[in-house]
């Protein structure tokens, strides 16, 4: 199972009720999933008053898939899309002082419910600058995406 591991790694053994199997994120109408057609193994950690309780700013879920192994985080967002890059930064810098796995591991994703068009070109320069300082990917859709896996 591949959040037993996960769990440890995370110094998070007594949160289980933050830890399941499920391929599927969803909040308010946002919808995130995995077209899992290999059965890959797929651990799914609630960030947001779960994992991290404090006040600082996390993403709404994580996810590590197997064989290869890659990280997904997750923000399910209303309209404040330049907010969840930096609820992904944060969760990123958070998880991988743990993890300790490369940059290109992850994939940031924010499933947004409305992109207006003025923060189109605020979103590509602030994903711009999270790839060139960060080397982390983000991705933003509208209301539902499908990773393939």
């Amino acid at each position: 199972m591949p959040c037993s591991g996960l769990k440890k790694t995370l110094q998070a053994e007594n949160k289980n009720e933050c830890f399941d199997n499920s391929h599927v994120a969803k909040e308010h109408g946002k919808r995130f999933s995995f077209n899992n057609k290999t059965n890959k193994s797929i651990c799914r950690v609630k960030v947001d008053n779960c994992l991290i309780t404090g006040s600082e700013k996390k993403c709404d879920f994580f996810f590590k898939i197997e064989k290869p192994i890659k990280y997904y985080l997750v923000e399910l967002k209303g309209v404040k899309v330049d907010d969840g890059i930096e609820q992904i930064i944060s969760t990123y810098e958070n998880v991988n002082s743990k993890i300790k796995a490369l940059p290109q591991d992850y994939t940031g994703v924010i499933v947004s419910s409305s992109v207006p068009k003025a923060t189109n070109l605020r979103f590509r320069r602030l994903q711009d600058k999270c790839l060139r300082e960060k080397k982390l990917k983000i991705l933003k859709t509208h209301i539902e995406h499908v990773e393939p896996i």
